[in-house]
């Protein structure tokens, strides 16, 4: 599997594979919807998409988006997506997808690369903390819902 950049050409084809993510965490497939929030992602230059391919197949991505920090006055990029299609998993992709956020990242410059999970996803936290990602204990996350 080959991981790379997203390009405008990639989104009617990435958008089935991110209607299928949408649907996975139990958003009702809305095909049209999807393709214009990855054409804005695409288009504000402060989202970053990698694929990952086989052949000619759309096997996962990663939705990286840009975040600054007022403090250390730098930027970091926020995990936000990663999906791999249920019949590639198990194959290594979601690490390859993630290897190249990090290494894409570090040439950025960025500060570091932040992402939430669930509590009960303990198959992901185990795959974060191996490729040296530090769960945080010192700081709670609050929403406020607008919708």
């Amino acid at each position: 599997m080959i991981v790379r950049r997203a390009k405008a050409q990639d989104l009617p084809k990435l958008n089935i594979l991110f209607d299928e993510y949408r649907q996975f965490y139990g958003a009702s497939s809305q095909l049209a919807l999807s393709l214009s929030f990855l054409e804005q992602r695409f288009r504000d230059n402060q989202t970053v998409i990698f694929i990952n391919t086989k052949d000619d197949l759309f096997t996962g991505f990663i939705l990286l988006y840009m975040g600054f920090s007022s403090v250390a006055c730098s930027t970091y990029y926020i995990l936000d997506d990663v999906y791999v299609s249920p019949a590639f998993r198990r194959q290594g992709a979601a690490k390859q997808l993630i290897d190249t956020a990090i290494l894409f990242a570090k040439n950025e410059n960025a500060l570091r690369i932040s992402l939430e999970t669930q509590k009960n996803n303990e198959k992901s936290h185990r795959l974060y903390e191996s490729m040296g990602f530090i769960k945080d204990d010192e700081f709670q996350t609050y929403h406020c819902f607008l919708k």
